[in-house]
């Protein structure tokens, strides 16, 4: 679990911004149920701003085969999406989203890669749609990328690339539901630093509008 920093967000800002991730998972959630025609349940643990140097440092992933896949946000923010899974994560949800036995999927092909892709689309989608009404933005996503790497070089990488840009990125710990089956999954927002400001002022605004 990634290290917190206050940063230049205030409490009420971090509560806002999780009722935004709240909502983006319940409409993800009917979105993806709809797609599968089963329920799937997205569930947000955790919300809150970490530092580019700590979330590297303590997520533990170094030495486990992930699959990452990132977005770019084209609009009045403009940044990156990125989603973590760990290998065992990514072939559970192969398995959940093809229905079968889980356990089942144990190669990381191409039909694992295309569900972890339209997961993130999906789930990213659905932030972007909230953040469009809550903090009434502009805000297109690109199509997602995706690689499978070690977990330490992936987030060197991604995170070297970043750390040019900004420092303070939202960390939003997710969770992914189907009858008895969990599958934990890392979902980062990288805004560019000139998107932090406005940001926090549609924030600002979205709460006095309440």
């Amino acid at each position: 679990m990634p290290e917190y920093t206050d940063a230049i967000f205030k409490q009420e800002d971090f509560e806002y911004l999780r009722v935004i991730a709240h909502r983006s998972s319940e409409e993800a959630s009917h979105v993806i149920s709809k797609w599968l025609k089963h329920d799937v349940t997205i569930k947000v643990s955790n919300v809150n701003i970490t530092t580019v140097e700590r979330v590297g440092e303590n997520l533990n992933i170094d030495d486990d085969i992930v699959f990452a896949t990132a977005t770019e946000l084209v609009g009045d923010i403009k940044g990156h999406y990125l989603f973590i899974f760990k290998m065992e994560d990514a072939f559970k949800m192969a398995d959940m989203i093809l229905k079968r036995p889980i356990g089942t999927t144990k190669t990381t092909d191409e039909v694992v890669q295309s569900v972890i892709l339209e997961t993130c689309n999906i789930v990213g989608s659905s932030f972007s749609n909230s953040l469009v009404r809550m903090l009434s933005v502009q805000l297109m996503p690109s199509a997602p990328s995706i690689c499978c790497d070690i977990g330490g070089a992936v987030m060197a990488s991604i995170l070297a690339e970043y750390a040019c840009l900004g420092n303070e990125l939202f960390f939003i710990d997710t969770e992914y539901w189907h009858k008895e089956s969990k599958i934990e999954g890392y979902f980062f927002v990288l805004p560019t630093p000139d998107s932090i400001p406005l940001i926090l002022n549609k924030i600002a605004g979205g709460r006095n509008d309440k």
